[in-house]
């Protein structure tokens, strides 16, 4: 059971979890936070704009009208908008139903203490975890997260300058990267931000072929490790049931919180 200081940790760790590549458009208020990703970020089930957050006291026709108008400039045809227990007004699911919001998405939010002794995930010996801190892992774990989510092949100087920044993000340990090959062929890849002592974990993808063969688990055990070693207590990742949702409980994480996405046309 977590005490109120760290529910409050987690409340905070939660909301700077989503994505926000090169090339997207913040739109934070007081409300809301809209997310504009690029064109190179999006794969076919990966909304353009998002909701990734709003707690408002105003009511929720009105900041719904107000996204609304922002997407319409952005000539986009809808907005996914995430809904959680910290979503205000607590109407904001209904409005979106009632507006003809349908549900595309449902994650769990988890999270896992990190200072006690770390779980056995019984990694296959033929599977390898590696930090990526060179451009072969770079190459590596990036044409996996590609492939694992359908994405368009970045340009090469786009490449070029993550790997940059993904090595300065490194170099002070706020982030990284790792990948995992099954008999030395690059099958997994997941990433970490260290928020203070909370662990993010994110963007964990198993290439098809070799899903259900422990993949997912050493990059979920290296994160895990490394995240300790650098200071972090508590771990929170968000999980689907239907993929990775089962590893992590077994793994020792408890459910915090449920988030349902709405994609609502425009």
């Amino acid at each position: 059971m977590l005490d109120a200081r760290t529910r409050q940790r987690v409340r905070d760790a939660a909301a700077v979890t989503e994505w926000r590549p090169d090339g997207a458009i913040e739109v934070v208020t007081g409300d809301y936070r809209l997310i504009r990703y690029p064109d190179w970020a999006l794969d076919p089930t990966f909304p353009a704009a998002q909701v990734t957050r709003s707690h408002s006291g105003r009511p929720a026709a009105e900041v719904l009208d107000e996204v609304a108008g922002r997407v319409r400039r952005w000539r986009l045809p809808g907005v996914a908008w995430w809904v959680s227990s910290q979503t205000r007004p607590a109407d904001t699911e209904a409005v979106l139903r009632a507006r003809g919001g349908t549900r595309i998405d449902t994650v769990t939010i988890l999270v896992r203490p990190l200072d006690g002794e770390l779980p056995d995930l019984a990694v296959p010996g033929d599977v390898t975890a590696e930090l990526v801190d060179d451009e072969r892992t770079y190459r590596a774990a990036s044409a996996v997260t590609v492939r694992g989510w359908g994405r368009a092949e970045p340009a090469e100087d786009t490449l070029g300058r993550q790997y940059r920044q993904e090595m300065r993000d490194l170099a002070d340990w706020s982030s990284f990267r790792v990948v995992a090959g099954v008999s030395r062929e690059p099958a997994s890849a997941g990433g970490c931000t260290l928020y203070g002592e909370i662990a993010l974990l994110w963007g964990a993808v198993t290439l098809r072929e070799y899903r259900r063969r422990g993949a997912y688990r050493a990059v979920l055990a290296e994160r895990l490790r490394l995240a300790r070693d650098h200071g972090a207590t508590l771990a929170l990742v968000k999980g689907r049931v239907e993929t990775s949702g089962p590893i992590l409980t077994r793994a020792g994480f408890e459910d915090y919180d449920t988030e349902h996405c709405f994609w609502l046309s425009i």
